[in-house]
């Protein structure tokens, strides 16, 4: 029996066979923990604290020591699921890029458009898990809409304020005289190390990454395996974002100088200007949640779940013979320890 192409275990297999769209603050930021079968992830939180050994005398016993506390919360999982809809039209009217003259029939059509619209709906799915992660960075907190009414009112579905508090302002900023920018830097290493987070590396908005390269003095303390006959050479890495190279410390330093459009309509940076992120790799964790879906019609309708980070479904109209496949996936973003890292806004 052939397999049907646009049926949900055809989908799925096409759907993991092609490679996730890359974005850099999610890939560098989030660890990927897979998928749970729960409705809710469950988490351990807790803020770093490094405790001293309490001396005692020779002759006595020890003295109790308490433990790291930490508390076990859950978090529920948002739902995404972009729809894109064919009809007759998309059929008999050419594609973009295809030729001119073309002879595809309005079947060979329908198959290139699923292709396209699972391409282009797994991208925009991904770049809501970057703003996702955005948000968890920035704010310590997870705040997400859902839209109802096919997209025509909105209404708050999720909210953890992860009690983030590691937050730096320079005495001076940086683009001001006398800024003293490496000493800022080692502050900003104190508070992650403080938090029990590893120091690797320094994203910064295009701004700040443009004042370090202006001043002469902290150039001056770069590491110069990165310099040709002195002078900095930076290295574009595609997606907004540029290698600038390690400072006095070895930490790697990047700009970061990506875009999103936000629910407003409105193109905004992920990095606002004059801010940066410091700390190290995988601070935080994406889980997913299962997909539960009606499949079939009439009597063989059931609720189907699937254990998957995303699930295709194809919804037909016989009305109005269109078809609207779908891409559902079901997301959150927790911290690993939510001092890991470190928020400055430096000018």
């Amino acid at each position: 029996m052939a397999l049907d192409i646009y049926s949900t275990t055809a989908m799925l297999q096409a759907i993991e066979l092609m490679p996730r769209e890359y974005s850099f603050l999610y890939d560098t930021f989030c660890a990927d923990q897979g998928v749970v079968e729960d409705t809710k992830a469950i988490y351990d939180f807790k803020k770093g604290t490094r405790q001293m050994a309490p001396v005692v005398h020779k002759n006595t016993g020890g003295v109790l020591m308490e433990r790291s506390g930490y508390e076990t919360r859950e978090i529920g999982f948002c739902t995404i699921a972009p729809e894109r809809l064919v009809d007759l039209a998309d059929l008999d009217k050419r594609m973009f890029g295809e030729k001119i003259m073309g002879a595809m029939t309005p079947e060979q059509r329908s198959k290139k458009i699923l292709a396209k619209d699972l391409t282009e709906m797994r991208a925009a799915i991904q770049r809501r898990r970057e703003w996702m992660a955005r948000q968890v960075l920035l704010t310590g907190k997870l705040e997400v809409f859902q839209y109802v009414n096919e997209g025509r009112e909105k209404q708050a579905s999720l909210y953890a304020d992860y009690g983030f508090t590691n937050k730096f302002t320079p005495t001076t900023a940086w683009d001001q005289t006398g800024a003293k920018i490496d000493d800022d830097m080692r502050s900003i290493y104190d508070m992650v190390y403080e938090g029990l987070g590893n120091m690797e590396l320094i994203v910064m908005a295009p701004d700040v990454a443009n004042t370090l390269l202006a001043n002469s003095t902290f150039m001056k303390t770069m590491d110069t395996l990165n310099a040709d006959m002195g002078e900095i050479r930076t290295k574009y890495r595609g997606q907004g974002v540029r290698f600038i190279g390690r400072n006095s410390d070895g930490v790697e330093m990047y700009s970061f100088a990506g875009k999103f459009v936000d629910d407003d309509g409105q193109v905004k940076p992920f990095l606002p200007a004059g801010t940066l992120i410091a700390g190290g790799r995988g601070v935080l964790k994406a889980l997913h949640g299962p997909v539960t879906q009606l499949e079939g019609s009439g009597n063989s309708a059931r609720h189907v779940t699937y254990v998957k980070k995303e699930v295709p479904k194809r919804l037909a109209s016989e009305e109005g013979d269109a078809i609207k496949n779908r891409i559902k996936s079901c997301p959150t973003i927790i911290p690993f320890n939510v001092d890991a890292w470190v928020v400055a806004d430096v000018t």
